[in-house]
C-alpha cells in the first residue's frame, strides 16, 4: 500500500478538531456516582439467547479524542463524559448502580462495559476501579460473557493476564475498533489513529490468554460511495475474521453533534447509509465468514435522518430483520424483505461515482 501523504492526515486532523470546536469547554458537571447510561437488551450468549446489561461508564473519555489528533471523524462520545477524571471509589459506584439493573434476572446474563474511551487505559480506568469491577463481575455466576473496550494500545500481557486470572473460565471479548481493514480508509477517512497491524497485535496478545476479540467494523466512514462502503465493510469482516477477531458488530455511521461527518451531513456532503446496505453487507459477509464467528449489528437511530435509513416506510420491518439476524445468524431472515426503495438503492450503488465526477466537474 502506498504511504499516505501527511498533508492528507493533517487536514482531516485539523476538520476534526475544528468541527469538535469549544464544545469541549461546554461539557457540563454530572454525578460521577452514577454511570453515564445503562440498558438491558436479549443477546447471544454463549449459543444462547438470555440478557446483557450495557453500562456506560462516566470518564473523561477517549485520550485519541482528548488529543491532538481530533478523534475520530464520527464519533462525539467524548462530549458525554466528565470534565474530570472519575476516581475509582466513583467508578465502582457506578458499576454498582448499573448491577442493580440485573437484580432477579436468570441466567444466562452477559455485561458490556463501554468507557467512550477504554477500559484499559489507565488513565481513563485506575487500575484499582478495573480490579474492583472485574472482581465484581467474578462473583456473580450468572454472568457468563463479559465484554470490555479498549484501543489496541492498551491491550498488553499484563492486562490481560489480570482479565483472566480474576474471571476465570469466564467467555471474554475486547472491543476494538478496526472499522475498516484499509489502512488508508481507517487514517483518512475516519481519522483513527492506528494501523491493521496494531489491531492484529492486540487480537495475538489476547488470544495468548485465551481472551476473544469483538471487532467493531463501520459502515460508510465518510468520503467513501454506498458502493465503496458495502464493499469495504464485506471485506473487512472477512478480514477481522481471519486475523483472528471471535465476534465482529458492524456499526452503521449515525451522525453525531460536533463531529466532522456532521459537518458533511449539514452540508449535504454525507448521507447516513443505506439499511439495505447494512441487510447486503451482513448477508455477503455471513455466507463467506467462519460459522462459528457471530456477525452481529444494532443499527443506533435507524430509520432517522442522522441515523443509517431507506425511504421511511420500510425502515422497521428492515431494522427488525438485522436485529432478528443478530440473534439467528440465519440470513434467510431477510429473503422476504421488499420495498420500492430498494430499486433506488440500486441505482446509487451503479451510479453515484458517475455522478458525483460528473458534479465535480461541473463544479
Amino acid at each position: 500500500m502506498s504511504t499516505i501523504p501527511n498533508s492528507f492526515k493533517d487536514i482531516i486532523m485539523q476538520e476534526s478538531k475544528a468541527a469538535r470546536g469549544r464544545s469541549l469547554s461546554k461539557i457540563r458537571k454530572r454525578d460521577l456516582k452514577r454511570p453515564a447510561a445503562k440498558w438491558v437488551t436479549v443477546n447471544r450468549i454463549g449459543g444462547k439467547v438470555g440478557n446483557a446489561l450495557s453500562l456506560v461508564m462516566l470518564t473523561q473519555g477517549c485520550a485519541h479524542a482528548r488529543g491532538n489528533e481530533g478523534g475520530c471523524t464520527m464519533c462525539s462520545y467524548l462530549l458525554d463524559g466528565s470534565p474530570k477524571p472519575a476516581s475509582a471509589d466513583e467508578l465502582l459506584a457506578q458499576f454498582d448502580k448499573a448491577m442493580a439493573t440485573l437484580d432477579n434476572m436468570p441466567s444466562p446474563l452477559a455485561i458490556k462495559i463501554y468507557t467512550s474511551g477504554s477500559f484499559l487505559d489507565p488513565e481513563e480506568i485506575p487500575l484499582e476501579a478495573r480490579s474492583g469491577i472485574l472482581s465484581k463481575i467474578a462473583k456473580d455466576a450468572r454472568i457468563e460473557e463479559v465484554v470490555i473496550e479498549s484501543r489496541p494500545e492498551y491491550v498488553n500481557g499484563t492486562s490481560l493476564k489480570q482479565i483472566r486470572e480474576i474471571l476465570g473460565t469466564r467467555k471474554i471479548e475486547i472491543g476494538i475498533g478496526l472499522e475498516s481493514g484499509n489502512d488508508t480508509v481507517r487514517s483518512i477517512c475516519i481519522n483513527k489513529g492506528f494501523t491493521r497491524s496494531d489491531f492484529t497485535a492486540a487480537v495475538e496478545a489476547a488470544k495468548e490468554e485465551k481472551i476473544g476479540t469483538r471487532a467493531y467494523v463501520l459502515v460508510k466512514p465518510p468520503f467513501l460511495t454506498e458502493r465503496d462502503a458495502l464493499l469495504d465493510c464485506v471485506q473487512t469482516i472477512v478480514d477481522a475474521a481471519q486475523i483472528g477477531a471471535t465476534t465482529i458488530s458492524i456499526n452503521p455511521v449515525n451522525v453525531q453533534k460536533h463531529t466532522l461527518v456532521e459537518r458533511l451531513w449539514s452540508k449535504g456532503h454525507y448521507r447516513p447509509p443505506w439499511l439495505w446496505t447494512v441487510v447486503d453487507a451482513l448477508w455477503r459477509a455471513r455466507l463467506e465468514v467462519d460459522s462459528r464467528i457471530d456477525i452481529i449489528c444494532d443499527p443506533v437511530a435507524s430509520g432517522r435522518q442522522r441515523g443509517p435509513h431507506n425511504c421511511g416506510r420500510c425502515d422497521s420491518t428492515v431494522t427488525k430483520a438485522i436485529r432478528d439476524f443478530s440473534l439467528s445468524q440465519d440470513v434467510q431472515v431477510f429473503a422476504d424483505l421488499h420495498c420500492e426503495c430498494k430499486s433506488l438503492w440500486n441505482h446509487v450503488l451503479i451510479h453515484e461515482d458517475v455522478s458525483l465526477l460528473v458534479h465535480s466537474s461541473e463544479a
